[in-house]
């Protein structure tokens, strides 16, 4: 091996006879034996050092996801293919990340554009935050270990999470939702989920119940004429339930609605975009993979049969993504342009439904 001593060059070191200086001959040997023992020690353990590798299943479903952001995004939201989308997975002893520009330094370079370090988050993680100071990163596990559990609907949880990115990357977006006043001292996040909203409240429960059911039968009608009334009569009980609310109950529900509920919309409208898209073949080679239309067609109705089962008491802050959803397709119809000024008023969908 070169730079080691070879066989040759230990019978010569055998040979050395310590004659005029023997302490200073004894010197040299000794450091250079221990010079030898060092770097022997340096490349065993160098051999025993496994670097980290992406599976290849994985890099294909992450490749995937890149793609049809290229492919769908501009269809599904204005300007959304701008927003950048750092993606941290998490497996099961490391944790991942690409197209993030500077990663923090316990992250080691494995590859082009991307890092890997020893796991620190769940394996079922599954959000959107700034885990590392902005922009803000998708936090994932692989499909296997989240609810998605197969590669397709994993992907389109992933445009999901991107599109919490957008939200995120909108100017003074953090700052605005300290402003809701809602986290009450709580500066983990956790409010988002922990709010003490009246889940329970019999009557509310009742409200919502009735609520909901205009919705779907509004979402239901095909006839244009009908729709149009039972999408205004929908409004119009809309804005009786949200008033019967106190203020800050309002304003986290109203959030909820704006940030979960139209991230699921995008779910289903970006299965809808991409099903005119063919995916590379080594994701439609993928043991679970299903094809991107019937994709499609299954979360539109899954989600709208989450909706006529929703169940505010039971179900508590869940309801908002199938609602929340539902309303998205309503606007579709009843407010076309509705997308064009969701940024300009954050955290309501209150102004499409007041006029």
């Amino acid at each position: 091996m070169p730079g080691y001593p070879t066989h040759r060059s230990w019978q010569s070191f055998d040979r050395v006879r310590l004659t005029d200086e023997p302490g200073m001959r004894l010197k040299q040997t000794m450091r250079k034996l221990l010079i030898f023992l060092l770097l022997l020690l340096a490349s065993a353990s160098f051999a025993q050092f496994v670097a980290p590798q992406l599976s290849s299943k994985d890099a294909v479903r992450i490749h995937e996801f890149y793609n049809l952001i290229s492919q769908v995004a501009e269809q599904v939201w204005p300007n959304w293919i701008k927003t950048p989308a750092p993606l941290l997975l998490v497996t099961e002893e490391t944790e991942f990340l690409t197209h993030f520009a500077h990663p923090p330094e316990d992250f080691k370079k494995i590859a082009d554009d991307l890092y890997a370090r020893p796991r620190h988050f769940p394996t079922g993680m599954q959000a959107t935050f700034p885990a590392f100071g902005p922009p803000s990163v998708i936090v994932i596990g692989e499909a296997e270990d989240t609810e998605a559990k197969r590669s397709t609907p994993w992907l389109f949880v992933l445009m999901h999470e991107h599109f919490h990115q957008l939200q995120d990357s909108q100017p003074g977006f953090f700052e605005a939702v300290k402003e809701l006043g809602l986290a009450h001292g709580d500066e983990t996040g956790m409010w988002m989920l922990n709010y003490p909203f009246p889940y329970e409240k019999p009557e509310l429960d009742q409200s919502f119940a009735q609520l909901r059911d205009l919705l779907v039968e509004a979402l239901q009608e095909q006839n244009d004429k009908k729709f149009r009334l039972k999408a205004q009569r929908y409004a119009a009980e809309r804005k009786k339930f949200f008033s019967a609310l106190s203020p800050e109950d309002r304003k986290y529900l109203s959030f909820q609605l704006w940030k979960e509920g139209i991230a699921r919309y995008v779910q289903i409208k970006s299965a809808e975009a991409a099903a005119q898209y063919r995916p590379a073949p080594e994701f439609a080679a993928l043991s679970d993979y299903e094809a991107f239309g019937s994709y499609a067609a299954r979360a539109r109705s899954d989600t709208l049969n989450e909706l006529r089962q929703a169940d505010l008491a039971k179900w508590q802050r869940v309801v908002v993504y199938s609602f929340g959803a539902g309303e998205g397709l309503l606007l579709d119809r009843f407010s076309p342009k509705w997308r064009d000024g969701y940024f300009r008023q954050l955290f309501t969908l209150d102004p499409y439904f007041e006029n």
